[in-house]
């Protein structure tokens, strides 16, 4: 009798053992690692965020965002930080000034970039600054650091600080690409850790010259008129060939967005 009960607990010892396995495994299925994507703060704000859960839905993948800036999202791909990069810059323009500030860094035969929509750049001032147009030459000036002072265009005698995202913004570097022919902004440029925060700023600094992509734009900030047009591309990057987790997601997007 005691040998029959040793081997009845024996028996429910090793089923208890392999149910719990069973329920791990198939927790392990049901709850896939999420596709991550890091980069352009832009691209988070004007389609991630608002169209997270039905990317999710349409794709079957949880998503994981990370905001950090465009050469950083690539810099993460690169590192095998995140599956995919969000750029709101040239891809090529982004790999220069990356392998530029660290060499090697990407390799650019190995990337795949994807476009999933387009925006303008926005030069905006505070509501009071009665500047609300520049030529295009004096926006490169004031860019540049050449002209420093408002009043120098017509406006209050009062220095002129340039507020935008921090270097490797896909914003910014489009602009010092476009405007500064790849020169970087002046060193004294206020720099604010995402495109979203510059707006903030520009609304309580009288003498702010703001540089956002138009997603941003609000009523508490005025745009500067004159300027020629600069357009924004906003693009999702992967390395190599995609895994079928991060196609899904690449479609979702591209289905949502529609064509750019």
């Amino acid at each position: 009798m005691a040998a029959a009960i040793r081997n009845n607990k024996r028996t429910f010892s090793i089923r208890a053992n392999l149910s719990v396995a069973a329920i791990v495994a198939i927790s392990g299925v049901a709850q896939a690692d999420p596709v991550s994507l890091h980069g352009s703060t832009t691209v988070v704000s004007v389609i991630l965020v608002p169209h997270k859960a039905e990317i999710e839905k349409l794709s079957g993948q949880q998503l994981d965002i990370v905001g950090n800036g465009s050469q950083r999202g690539l810099d993460d791909l690169a590192n095998g930080k995140a599956q995919i990069a969000m750029i709101s810059a040239p891809l090529d323009s982004e790999v220069t000034k990356l392998n530029d500030i660290r060499p090697g860094a990407l390799d650019r035969s190995r990337l795949q970039s994807y476009v999933v929509g387009e925006l303008r750049v926005v030069f905006v001032v505070h509501p009071s600054n009665p500047v609300k147009s520049l030529t295009g030459v004096q926006l490169v000036d004031l860019l540049s650091g050449k002209i420093k002072n408002w009043k120098e265009v017509g406006g209050a005698d009062q220095p002129i600080v340039i507020v935008a995202a921090q270097p490797g913004d896909g914003v910014r570097t489009t602009v010092e690409s476009t405007l500064l022919k790849s020169a970087s902004l002046p060193d004294d440029t206020r720099a604010m850790p995402n495109i979203t925060q510059v707006v903030k700023v520009v609304a309580q600094l009288p003498g702010a010259l703001g540089i956002i992509a138009a997603s941003s734009l609000d009523n508490s900030v005025a745009e500067l008129r004159g300027s020629s047009a600069i357009s924004l591309t906003l693009s999702l990057v992967t390395m190599d060939e995609a895994t079928p987790a991060i196609r899904q997601v690449l479609d979702a997007v591209k289905k949502i967005v529609g064509p750019p």
